[in-house]
């Protein structure tokens, strides 16, 4: 980390100096410069132009579109134009950061080329960024425009322009490699839908909303349901039936339990309801599946062929906007 007075003082330079970088392939705006110690967080919020950060120290939680970001030291992100972003940190973190956007009328093609792949990926994201070229780049530019300032403006404009364009190219080079969010964000995302399937399986007996397991697992309704959309394809309600079917045909299946029982064992209000549900879902009422499973092969077939057709079916779903309520069937 460097002295605290660096941050400041570059701060006050770059921001006076340093509004638009011109290099051979691009013309760049700076909206703005900063260097924060014990930034702990803003609202919800949404910008025009991209944004770049960098943590330097401390930790916390990035919140993009519905989705939550583990925030560590190493962290390099960019939050993109109209997307609505927040951060919060308890006990605050150094961040570093600048807004850009480029000028279209005096940029390469190729340039403003790679601007539009960025905006297309949905996470731009690297959680180890420590010793990459922009980083060690950022660190330079703060020294020099902290220490020398006027007296070598062009090799501090010459280093932000540098800047800029490395932390583009990284950007590219994971989203390219599909390596976006990287293994660690990855585990993350995985490891949070792996706690609502499991809070969803083991309360499938009971009547759920998706704010139950938002506070069980400490997100909003809003990111929750953005997760479940994005990562698994369904809404709340859609994925809660499909794993209430699912374990009824496991029951019909394989054990003896009379309908009422796995009626209530599945949270459905009677049989009749029940019994209407499954056959629409499963293609035969409760008491015919039952009938035709003589084996567990019989019932892992059927199983897969209605979990095949739920994946279909909500792939092509999500193709035509629909209505989403909180609570499940």
């Amino acid at each position: 980390m460097l002295n605290p007075s660096i941050y400041s003082r570059s701060n006050l330079y770059l921001n006076q100096n340093l509004v638009q970088l011109q290099g051979a392939s691009a013309s760049i705006f700076v909206h703005y410069w900063g260097a924060k110690p014990q930034h702990k967080g803003n609202r919800p919020h949404t910008h025009s132009f991209f944004e770049i950060c960098y943590v330097v120290e401390g930790e916390g939680h990035y919140y993009h579109n519905g989705i939550t970001y583990p925030l560590r030291p190493g962290t390099l992100y960019c939050s993109k134009p109209e997307s609505r972003h927040s951060i919060q940190s308890d006990e605050g973190m150094l961040l570093l950061f600048f807004a850009l956007e480029p000028i279209a009328s005096e940029s390469s093609e190729s340039f403003m080329q790679d601007f539009s792949q960025l905006s297309a990926y949905p996470h731009l994201f690297i959680p180890n960024a420590e010793g990459t070229a922009p980083v060690l780049i950022w660190q330079a530019l703060l020294i020099q425009a902290s220490e020398t300032g006027d007296r070598y403006k062009e090799t501090i404009e010459q280093l932000a322009y540098t800047l800029v364009i490395s932390c583009i190219s990284l950007f590219l080079q994971h989203c390219r490699s599909g390596d976006t969010a990287s293994s660690a964000l990855d585990m993350e995302l995985q490891g949070t839908l792996k706690k609502v399937k499991a809070y969803i399986q083991d309360h499938l007996s009971h009547k759920m909303a998706l704010s139950d397991v938002a506070q069980s697992l400490h997100l909003s309704e809003r990111q929750l349901s953005r997760l479940i959309s994005d990562e698994l394809g369904q809404t709340f309600p859609s994925i809660v039936k499909t794993e209430r079917i699912k374990r009824a045909a496991y029951l019909l299946g394989y054990t003896d339990i009379p309908l009422k029982q796995i009626a209530e064992d599945t949270s459905f209000e009677s049989i009749h309801y029940f019994t209407q549900v499954f056959t629409r879902e499963m293609g035969t009422p409760p008491s015919h599946f039952r009938k035709n499973c003589l084996n567990s092969e019989t019932v892992d077939a059927w199983i897969h062929k209605y979990l095949a057709q739920v994946a279909t079916r909500y792939q092509k779903n999500r193709l035509v906007p629909t209505s989403e309520g909180s609570n499940a069937e």
